[in-house]
C-alpha cells in the first residue's frame, strides 16, 4: 500500500512540474466605443506547450470556449471576430477540433441601447490541455467586466 501512495504522490509531483502554475492562461480585455458599436477585445495568452479550445464538430468532446453576453447591460450583441484557428481531428472523441495556442484576440462588438453606456460581465467558459503530456485541466470561468461612459 505504501508503495502504491508513493507512486500516486510522484505522479502528482511530475505532473505539478510539467503544468507549472496550472494556469496557462492569462486573459487580460479591452474596450472602445465608436458610435453606437461597443467592440470589447479579449486577449488569450497561453504557454508554450498548451492549447485552448475554441470549437468542435459534434456534441462529444472537451469543452469548447464559449461565451455568455446575458450580463452585460445597455449593450445588444451583434456579432464576433475570431483569430485564425488550428484544427485536427481527435482520434480519441472521434471529432473535428478546433484551437488556438500562444496567443489569440476575440473581438466582440455589441450595439449600444443606453445613452449611459454599458456595463456587466462577459463569461467565458474554455478548456486547455497541455500539447506534450496530454494533460486537461478542469474547464474555467471567467468574468470579464465590462463598464463604458
Amino acid at each position: 500500500m505504501k508503495n502504491v501512495i508513493s507512486i500516486f504522490l510522484f505522479m502528482i509531483a511530475f505532473v505539478s512540474k510539467g503544468q507549472g502554475d496550472l494556469n496557462p492562461v492569462k486573459i487580460s480585455s479591452s474596450s472602445k466605443i465608436s458610435g453606437d458599436t461597443l467592440t470589447v477585445e479579449i486577449k488569450f495568452k497561453v504557454q508554450d506547450d498548451w492549447m485552448v479550445y475554441d470549437s468542435l464538430a459534434g456534441e462529444v468532446g472537451p469543452i469548447p470556449l464559449s461565451v455568455s453576453h446575458e450580463g452585460v447591460i445597455g449593450g445588444d450583441f451583434i456579432s464576433v471576430k475570431k483569430p485564425a484557428l488550428k484544427h485536427k481531428f481527435d482520434d480519441i472523441f472521434e471529432v473535428d477540433l478546433w484551437y488556438f495556442t500562444k496567443e489569440a484576440s476575440y473581438e466582440f462588438m455589441y450595439n449600444l441601447t443606453d445613452v449611459g453606456g454599458a456595463s456587466g460581465n462577459i463569461s467565458l467558459e474554455y478548456m486547455s490541455c497541455n500539447l506534450t503530456s496530454g494533460v486537461c485541466l478542469p474547464p474555467k470561468v471567467e468574468e470579464i467586466y465590462v463598464l463604458t461612459k
